[in-house]
Parts: C-alpha cells; sequence; structure tokens
C-alpha cells in the first residue's frame, strides 16, 4: 500500500484533500478539518514543482481538478434529485473553476523570483470566489467561508468581512499547516552542509561545517518557532475576537410576532384537480390559524406555497390569493408573505423582456414566468417580489443566447431551456405594522452581498422562503438550512425561515436557531424576533474583500507576465 502511495503521490493527495473538504462541511462535518483539508493539495502542488522536469505544466490545474470534484460529488451529489444537468454543472465545472486558483499559484511559482509564489494562492483564491458571486454559473454554494455555519460563535466577525474573511482564514491557516509540515518534515540531524572552507587543515575545515551545520539548524529550528506562532495567532485570534464579540453583542429590543407555516408537502406533486388546490389552501389557513394570535404581525408561508399559477392580470380570480386576502381583512393587523408561481401575459405591442416567452403556438403572445413573493396585509394592500438569483440549469439557461441549441436536451433533464423573468432589484415588503422585510427565495440566501441590497432599502427583517424537498432527505436541505445563520450574522437581522417540508424556524442576530421543525411533516411555528435598523460594516462595505484581491490579482498577473519576458531575454530557461 505505501509503495503504491508513492508511485501515485500527487494523484493520493488530491483525493486525500477532497474527501478532508467534504468531511469538513455542515451540516455533518466536523469544520476544524478545513483549516488542514488544503494542505495535502499544497503538498501535491509543492511534489510537481520540485520535479517538474516529470510533470508538465497542466498537471496542478488536473489534480487540482480531480481534488475538488470529490469535493463537490461527495458534498452535492444530492443536486441529481432536481436536475441532472445541475449536478453535472456543480461537480464537473465547478470543481474545474475552483482548480483555477491552484493552476495560478503554480503558475506563479514557476515564474517569480525567491518563495513569495505559495502565498499567491489566497489572492488567488479569493478572487475567484468574489467573481464566482455573479456571473451565470455562479454556485457560491461551497465558498470556503460558508463552512463555519455550524460554528456561529466563532464567526462572528462576519459582519464585518463576510464570508470572505472565513475564506481568507482557511487559506492562510492552510498555508500555516503546510509550512509548518514541511518545517518539521526535515530532521535536524539529517541536515548537511554543502559548502566548505577553501583550506587543507582537517581540523579548520571540520570547525567550519560543524559550524555551519548549527547554523542551518538553528534556522530549521527558528522557522519552525516561528511558524508554529504564526499557526497559533492565526488560530486563536479570529476565534478570540468572534467570542468578544458574541458576548457583548446586544440584541436589539423591538420585537415582532411571526408564525411561520410549513406543509409538509411533496413539492413534486401538484393539485389533480381545482377542488384539490383548494383544499391544499384550507389546510395552510387552518395550520396558520392554530397559531395566530392577536399579537401576530406577519404570517410567512414557503416558496411556491400557493398551488395553481397566478396570472398579475387576473390575480383577483386566484383562489390562494383572494383566500388569503380575505384572511388578513378578517384581522386587525396581519400581513401574508407567501411563495407562488406568478405570470404576466404581455398584450400585443407591449415592450418585451429578455427572457419573455411565447404563448404556445402564438406569435404575438408571449409572456414571463417569475418564482415570487406575494404580501397581503389586511388593508388590502399587496405587493409581489421577483426571485433574481435564479439557480443555473434549472431556472436559468446560462449562456442562454449562445447555448439555444442545447437547450432542449437540458430541458428534457430537468433543466430549463429558457430564463424565469427577474426584477433588477431587491424590493422589500412593508407590513401593515409598517415593518421593512425582506423577501429573500431560496437560492438567493447563500449570497450574502446580494442580501445587503434589501438591508439598504430598509429592510428590518428577513424571510427566507424556499422549498428544499426537491433534494429529498439529503444533506442538502440541512447545509441550507445552516447558511441562513451566516446571512444573520453579517447583517445582524433576524430571520424568519419558512420551508414546504422542512427545516422550517427562526435565527436570530448572533446566528443562533429556534423553533426548528421537523422535516417532511406539516408544522406551524411562532416566534417572537427583533427588528434593526442597523446597518453592518459588512451591508455598508460588502465584498470590499474581494474587490482588493482583484486588484492583487491584476498587479500579480502583470508583475508574472513582466517576469517571464524577462527570463526570456534573458535566457533564463524553461519556467
Amino acid at each position: 500500500m505505501l509503495k503504491l502511495f508513492r508511485a501515485n503521490y500527487p494523484l493520493a493527495l488530491a483525493l486525500f484533500s477532497g474527501i478532508l473538504l467534504s468531511l469538513s462541511w455542515p451540516a455533518r462535518g466536523v469544520p476544524l478539518l478545513i483549516f488542514v483539508a488544503l494542505v495535502p493539495l499544497l503538498l501535491a502542488e509543492d511534489h510537481i514543482f520540485r520535479n517538474r522536469e516529470k510533470y508538465n505544466r497542466y498537471s496542478v490545474l488536473l489534480f487540482s481538478w480531480l481534488a475538488f470534484a470529490v469535493f463537490n460529488g461527495l458534498t452535492t451529489w444530492w443536486i441529481v434529485f432536481a436536475s441532472v444537468p445541475g449536478v453535472l454543472m456543480a461537480v464537473f465545472l465547478n470543481s474545474f473553476f475552483m482548480s483555477i486558483p491552484f493552476a495560478l499559484m503554480h503558475a506563479a511559482r514557476r515564474v517569480l523570483p525567491g518563495k513569495q509564489g505559495a502565498l499567491s494562492v489566497l489572492i488567488f483564491w479569493l478572487s475567484f470566489e468574489f467573481l464566482h458571486l455573479d456571473w451565470d454559473l455562479s454556485w457560491s454554494w461551497l465558498n470556503l467561508g460558508n463552512a463555519f455555519a455550524t460554528l456561529p460563535m466563532w464567526v462572528q466577525w462576519y459582519e464585518y468581512t463576510g464570508t470572505l474573511g472565513g475564506t481568507a482564514w482557511i487559506i492562510i491557516l492552510n498555508l500555516c499547516f503546510f509550512s509548518l509540515y514541511k518545517a518539521w518534515s526535515t530532521p535536524l540531524q539529517k541536515i548537511t552542509v554543502q559548502r566548505s572552507l577553501d583550506t587543507t587543515e582537517d581540523t579548520e575545515k571540520q570547525r567550519h561545517e560543524i559550524y555551519l551545520k548549527n547554523f542551518e539548524q538553528y534556522q530549521l529550528v527558528k522557522k519552525r518557532a516561528i511558524m508554529g506562532l504564526l499557526t497559533f495567532f492565526f488560530l486563536i485570534t479570529p476565534t478570540a475576537i468572534s467570542l468578544v464579540i458574541w458576548n457583548r453583542y446586544e440584541m436589539p429590543d423591538d420585537p415582532v410576532e411571526v408564525v411561520v407555516v410549513q406543509p409538509g408537502r411533496d413539492p413534486y406533486l401538484r393539485p389533480s384537480s381545482e377542488a384539490e388546490a383548494r383544499k391544499w389552501v384550507d389546510e395552510i389557513i387552518a395550520l396558520a390559524d392554530s397559531e395566530i394570535t392577536s399579537q401576530t404581525r406577519f404570517v410567512v408561508l414557503p416558496e411556491a406555497a400557493l398551488p395553481v399559477n397566478l396570472w398579475l392580470h387576473n390575480k383577483h380570480a386566484h383562489y390562494g390569493y383572494t383566500t388569503l386576502k380575505s384572511h388578513a381583512m378578517a384581522h386587525d393587523s396581519l400581513t401574508w408573505v407567501a411563495g407562488a408561481m406568478m405570470y404576466r401575459l404581455y398584450e400585443p405591442g407591449d415592450e418585451l423582456s429578455k427572457t419573455a416567452r411565447k404563448f404556445g403556438n402564438d406569435e404575438d403572445r408571449y409572456f414571463d414566468a417569475y418564482n415570487a413573493a406575494l404580501m397581503i396585509d389586511s388593508d388590502e394592500n399587496s405587493d409581489n417580489y421577483f426571485k433574481s438569483k435564479l439557480v443555473p440549469g434549472i431556472e436559468r439557461m446560462p449562456f442562454a443566447r449562445y447555448l439555444g441549441l442545447i437547450g432542449k436536451a437540458v430541458e428534457y433533464f430537468g433543466g430549463t431551456a429558457g430564463s424565469m423573468g427577474v426584477q433588477d432589484y431587491r424590493g422589500v415588503f412593508t407590513g401593515i405594522d409598517g415593518t421593512k422585510v425582506a423577501p429573500v427565495i431560496c437560492y438567493e440566501s447563500i449570497y450574502g452581498e446580494y442580501l445587503n441590497d434589501y438591508i439598504k432599502s430598509g429592510a428590518e427583517l428577513i424571510f427566507v422562503i424556499t422549498n428544499d424537498g426537491w433534494w429529498r432527505d439529503t444533506p442538502g436541505y440541512k447545509q441550507h438550512n445552516q447558511y441562513a445563520r451566516l446571512r444573520a450574522i453579517e447583517t445582524r437581522r433576524s430571520i424568519a425561515r419558512a420551508a414546504k417540508t422542512g427545516i422550517s424556524g427562526f435565527v436570530d442576530p448572533k446566528g443562533e436557531f429556534y423553533e426548528q421543525t421537523p422535516w417532511w411533516e406539516p408544522a406551524v411555528v411562532k416566534h417572537e424576533i427583533h427588528k434593526n435598523t442597523e446597518m453592518t460594516f459588512y451591508v455598508k462595505n460588502g465584498d470590499y474583500l474581494g474587490r482588493l484581491a482583484i486588484f492583487l490579482m491584476i498587479l500579480l498577473v502583470l508583475y508574472m507576465i513582466s517576469q517571464r519576458i524577462i527570463r526570456r531575454k534573458t535566457g533564463a530557461g524553461k519556467l
């Protein structure tokens, strides 16, 4: 076995990194493993760098791709229940994107003078995560900073840095442990000296060699001590700061009673008749009524809670809409927030959106489909919000303009050939009591800076409405539930989370759970959550660490290019 390992050293290390990354992930993993999970991959890269005559320049890219494919596969395999194209994108494409920072780091080590090359992975990785947040193939589920979702007490400083701060912490500590391992892997007694005095006196030569050997041993011991102290510093300091914030944080004192309804219904089922659709709505009302009091200000329903599509031009004919409206009007001060599939019909001559689709075979009629949130209150006020951060391959065809020919195949395997409609701003609902809430729909809740726009628009609470049943009873819905804790810390907003099949409940501004519901059971929970109007440093400044990393990456790449040109001109040899 040892012989086999040595014969496939980079391969074994890459596989080991992928497994460690997966074992560190919420909700079943051990987060501490994330601090060493990249060390095997760093060792593989270092082995390839020191033996680059045996490997080509793409070896690091390929081994890194393998490591992150294992990570993506073991951690997000459950996407297959929702979409085959989705899981292929997540496992193969996303792992390829994650391997690029390591490939660039290896290129930097080949080009740059000195030993600063390995540190460049920090800049490249932060740049990758930042750029990966906002494009057609965005899939930030596995951004490294998400690993601490189960340990909110450790990362209270996310209110200043967001999850990119956690990513930087992880990369820095992996580099520290990698350097520490390298320093301790060379025994002191095996240090040899290559230099000697130009003298024929054996005694003098021996004395000089002993001096040089002792000096090299001293340098190694010094390096071990420095790396040990640095590792301890970076491990303890952020945790200590977080604990101080945790203990000193004062909860806002402006309570709002909120009821969350979990229908516990299979998302793959559709009502077989209009009567059954009405029955489903009535069951939701009955669940809510079991907890509503005179102090209740909001009732929150999950994503697509209202069965049957709601056409915006004819919403008063929709049973779910009219029933919620009538129920709200029967109370003094109540606001419903519910998920629904909404459709807009364009009349001939109307300006069409980029996502408009043809209505059947009618060449002149178009419509838009929206994954939406609906608000209705006791004064008959209503508002809509359309989900804008769409899931690639499931709700949106990436690069639809260029991949139109592939669309039908993607649609056949559970994806979408087009795109659902979106809105270009973060809409905020205002309840009848004046409370402003952020209606965050499912996938949108994994994007920190994206949610900041709701807070800047005045949101005092966050309502996450989701439908996690697509993934069945897998780690997927548990991971998604944990990520809400990070959004609470970043924004210092209380969160009410309504899931169609579980997990529903509440999160306070410190990231602690309350009233968590069981999986796949009809349930209703009630809790007083506290409004907050203050904006955190992260809300005000967003992912500034990512922007700084992009700036440094541009400088670093330009420096690499200049060094390569200089080497070619001076004939420095193969890089």
